[in-house]
Parts: C-alpha cells; sequence; structure tokens
C-alpha cells in the first residue's frame, strides 16, 4: 500500500530529510536512525538511505543546473568521481564485514575543526596548490566513496570541505557538492542491487519525499546568504559529532 501511515511515515522522513540534505548536507542524521526505528535491517537502511540521497540531491541537482549551470566545474567533478565510483562499489561488496564505529566517531570532530576554519573562509589561496589538491580529488573520492558505502557519516560535509579548499564561494561548493552525491549514490544503489540487496516496497514514498523536499531544499539554498549556511554547516557537524560519539 502507498498510502498507508507507514509509507507515509517514510515520505515524511524523506521530505523533512531533502529539506536538510541540499542547503547544508548531513540528512542522514536523520534518514538512517529514523528508518531503523521503523524497522528495518542495517542492509536495507544503507540501500534505501542512498535512493533517498539520489532522488534529494537530484531534484536539488536539477533545480540549481537549470538556475546556475555556470557554477558546476564539471572537470572537479569527474576527477572526484573517477575515485568515487570505485570506493562505493569496493564497500558495497564488504559492507557487511567491516566495523568502522571508530571512524566514523572521529571523523565528525575533524569535520567541527575544518567547520570552524571555514567561517574565516578558509581556502588553499595559492593556485598551484589548489592544482596539486585537485589532482589528489581521485584518492579523497574513493576514500569517501569507502568509509561512505559502509555506512560513514557524515561524507557530503568532507566534500563540502574539499570544495571549498578550492577557492569556490558557498553557493558553488554546495551546487557541486550535490551533483558529486547524486551520481556517487546513484553507484552505491546499484552496487547494492548487484551484490543481493532487496528492495523494502518503501522506496516509492522514500523517492517522492526525497524529490520534493530536495527541490524546496535547492530553492532555499540560493536564497540564503553564504554566512548563515556556514553556520548551520557548523552546528549541523557538532550535533553530528555528539550524537555520534555519546549516542
Amino acid at each position: 500500500m502507498i498510502f498507508d501511515l507507514y509509507s507515509l511515515a517514510f515520505f515524511g522522513i524523506a521530505f523533512v530529510g531533502g529539506l536538510i540534505a541540499v542547503p547544508i548536507g548531513g540528512s542522514f542524521l536523520l534518514i538512517i536512525p529514523a528508518f531503523l526505528l521503523l524497522g528495518l535491517n542495517g542492509l536495507q537502511v544503507l540501500l534505501l538511505s542512498r535512493i533517498f540521497a539520489v532522488a534529494a540531491t537530484g531534484s536539488g541537482s536539477a533545480y540549481f543546473f537549470a538556475n546556475h549551470r555556470e557554477h558546476f566545474d564539471w572537470r572537479v567533478i569527474f576527477k572526484f568521481l573517477s575515485g568515487n565510483f570505485i570506493g562505493y562499489i569496493f564497500a558495497a561488496k564488504i559492507a557487511t564485514s567491516i566495523d568502522i564505529e571508530t571512524l566514523t566517531k572521529i571523523i565528525p570532530w575533524i569535520l567541527f575543526i575544518g567547520a570552524i576554519i571555514l567561517l574565516r573562509d578558509w581556502k588553499i589561496k595559492k593556485i598551484h596548490h589548489q592544482k596539486f589538491f585537485a589532482k589528489l580529488l581521485p584518492i579523497f573520492g574513493f576514500l569517501l566513496g569507502f568509509y561512505a558505502g559502509l555506512g560513514g557519516a557524515p561524507s557530503a560535509l568532507i566534500i563540502m570541505l574539499l570544495t571549498l579548499a578550492l577557492g569556490w564561494g558557498m553557493h558553488r561548493a554546495i551546487m557541486n557538492t550535490r551533483i558529486i552525491e547524486f551520481f556517487g549514490n546513484g553507484i552505491a544503489v546499484a552496487a547494492y542491487l548487484y551484490f543481493g540487496a532487496k528492495f523494502t516496497g518503501f522506496e516509492f514514498p522514500v523517492i517522492l519525499g526525497g524529490l520534493l523536499g530536495g527541490l524546496l531544499g535547492a530553492k532555499s539554498t540560493l536564497k540564503s546568504k553564504p554566512v548563515w549556511l556556514k553556520k548551520a554547516f557548523l552546528v549541523l557537524v557538532l550535533i553530528s559529532a555528539v550524537k555520534i560519539t555519546f549516542f
């Protein structure tokens, strides 16, 4: 049934998640615990959360592209994704055999430090350093794809910091991060299904909620001032660090 209360719960969670996912990221802090509370097992949660992410970042990216396609740097996007795809596939293959709990607890605190630096407009200033950093993007992409594919969070926030290091403004960094997430999560969904994960039956309400939430989230992003987005990013990272460490 599409319109029973259970499906409406999945729709509502995905809708709210989409509102969060596009402007500042970190929606998995809501999505993953909520899906677990609704009775899904770990592998189902990994698959359905990635399906949600494809929907939310897909609608958000489409809106960004329709209005500001000049902000997309496809060279950077493809460099990152060249490693990201491999990382996701590798992680999907061994998703049930590695414990990344310790790494998951460390990453948010590293991000918190990065978010504080971000408020001071941190970036790599010298052009030749930026070019060298860009050459490392496939490696960063692989590591993050592997980490995220095993359920690690919040990988999207790490991508955000990497793009900001290139000297981009906040809005441009968000746009490129979301389209990277879209393609990365798409390959993750395909990999999970290939290696034996099964659909839950709640994909439709999650996709619909993610699409609508992501679209509205994208609209709110372009109306928000970069300084407020940075502060929201900092708050989200702090919440992530506290939640993952202590709860």
